[in-house]
Parts: C-alpha cells; structure tokens; sequence
C-alpha cells in the first residue's frame, strides 16, 4: 500500500538523553504518496522514580523524608502533561519496544532525528536510523529565520495547534516533510548539471559490481546526485533507461503532473513490462533502496 513510512515524536523530562527520560511516544503511519495516515500509535511512558531526600543529614534516615521527585513545571506548562497522567503508564523500555513493533520495518522520520535517537536509543538494541525532516526542511528551505518546528510550520502556513504533544508535533511534522517532497518534486535534483549516467563509475569492489541501477522520480533522503554517488561507491553502474540488462530500478515520487495521465513514469512502465516477460528486474522504493545499501547505518 503505497509509500508508506513512520514519523515519531517524543515528549520527555528534558533535553539530557542520558540522564533525562521518554514521558510520551507518538508515532503516525503515513502514506507519502497521498499524505493519508493510515495508523498512529500513542503511549505515555513512566520515567524511573528519582528521589529526593528532605531528611537531615545528621539524623537517623526516614523513608518519611524520600519523595519521588515530579515533573519539572516547565515541562508539565510545555507539554500539558502531568505526574498522574503518568501514572500506570508503561516504562521507558517498554514503551520503546510497543513503539519499534508498532513501526515494524518501516523508514522512520523524526524532527531533529538526532533527539530522538538518542532516547529511543538508550532503550533498545535495534539502534535503528531515523530520517530527519529537520535536515531536509534546512536543505529545502535555506532562507528561513530559523529552522524550529514550530518556525517551518508557520513560515509554510501549516497550523500548529496542540503542538509539544507527541501526536500533533507529528502530524505537523508529516506536513512539513510532504512540503519538503513537493519541493523536491517541483525543483528536482537531477545529475550534476552536464553530467551523465555514465559519469559515476562504479566501485570494483563494491557488493554489487556488475549490476546496474536506474533512478526515476524525486527522491526525499538525498538528492538524485547524492543517491547515484552512494549507489556508484557501492558498486552499482548507473543506467540512464530501463532496458533488459537493469537489475534495479529505484522509485521515488512522482509528479502526475508530467505523466501525461499515466500513474507511473516510462521507467517504471518500460520495467514492468519487462518483467512480465520475464526479464528479473527489481523495482525498490527510496527505503529499498537505503536498506539494501546500509545507508545511515
């Protein structure tokens, strides 16, 4: 079902992603295709107890005087939420496991992906990489005042009510990353200008040397240079057109705009027609594509 892909976002006790903890996860299923969410996951999550001692240091020790500490102000007047939401809710760790099962082998996206990973990180030994739409909102839109969520969003006439809870800072996220895909679609990056396909040599030593890939459509992760040169260094010979000798074609997005009523590029179509005749050409998405290769990894 379409392109589908995970953005994630948490609220938590503060900045520190070694001392401070996860209050809530939120999460969306999002076809990038359409902008349709398909499915959203949502969990408070219940820091460790951190105490405090109000006994005199001189006296005999009082269990009386150790209190849980709560939550700082700050974060309960930034977030709306409070110590007794959290109550019953599950632990960091398990909270963090419902969220990677919830996303499955999904690309995930994140704003300021480094935050999250960080945190999410600390609970888990997947140690899966997160896109970041803070990166791609910086390279599709320099010329901003700042780049905070809250400023993109504005600045794209994106509303951003309830924001600083998980499932709204996501929701407000897809849209800044499906503005971040139109731009990419409306301005392409295409091979160096003046370059051709046959410009980037492959990499002899490389796991696919021998094989050859085509690109077709926008790409969202990277630039059309940008995927040619890692796809190159990996081995792949890069292909102008789909014929009977490709082994990949990697899909991006599409603008229907110039299909001339089609729903797929002439790549994409010319491949499918070769396999049907039994030519073993492999069509990947923009994630197929960034797994196969261990991309961010």
């Amino acid at each position: 079902m379409g392109n589908l892909a995970i953005i994630v976002d948490l609220e938590t006790t503060g900045l520190d992603g070694g001392s401070d903890q996860i209050i809530e996860i939120g999460a969306i299923k999002v076809d990038l295709d359409t902008g349709e969410v398909i499915d959203q996951f949502q969990t408070f999550t219940k820091p460790d107890d951190v105490y405090t001692y109000f006994g005199d240091e001189d006296e005999e020790f009082d269990e009386e005087d150790v209190e849980p500490d709560r939550l700082d102000p700050f974060i309960v007047e930034l977030t709306g939420i409070t110590d007794e939401m959290l109550e019953g809710a599950p632990s960091n760790p398990e909270a963090v496991e419902a969220f990677f099962q919830f996303a499955g082998d999904l690309q995930i996206w994140a704003y300021n992906a480094g935050f999250d990973s960080k945190f999410l990180n600390v609970h888990t030994e997947e140690h899966r990489p997160l896109k970041d739409v803070l990166a791609l909102a910086k390279r599709t839109f320099p010329n901003l005042t700042n780049h905070k969520l809250a400023t993109v969003a504005q600045e794209l006439n994106i509303s951003i009510e309830g924001a600083h809870r998980a499932i709204a800072d996501c929701l407000i996220t897809k849209e800044v990353l499906l503005k971040g895909i139109q731009f990419q679609i409306e301005n392409p990056h295409p091979f160096h200008h003046g370059f051709k396909a046959s410009d980037y040599r492959p990499k002899e030593e490389g796991m696919f040397f021998g094989k050859i890939i085509v690109f077709t459509g926008a790409l969202v992760t990277m630039t059309r240079d940008g995927a040619a040169t890692h796809a190159s260094q990996f081995g792949f010979k890069i292909g102008s057109g789909v014929t009977k000798k490709t082994d990949y074609l990697v899909v991006g997005i599409q603008d229907l705009s110039t299909l001339a009523g089609h729903d797929k590029s002439t790549k994409q179509r010319k491949a499918e027609e070769l396999i049907a005749e039994g030519v073993n050409i492999e069509i990947l998405t923009e994630n197929d594509f960034i797994r196969m290769c261990g991309i961010g990894e």
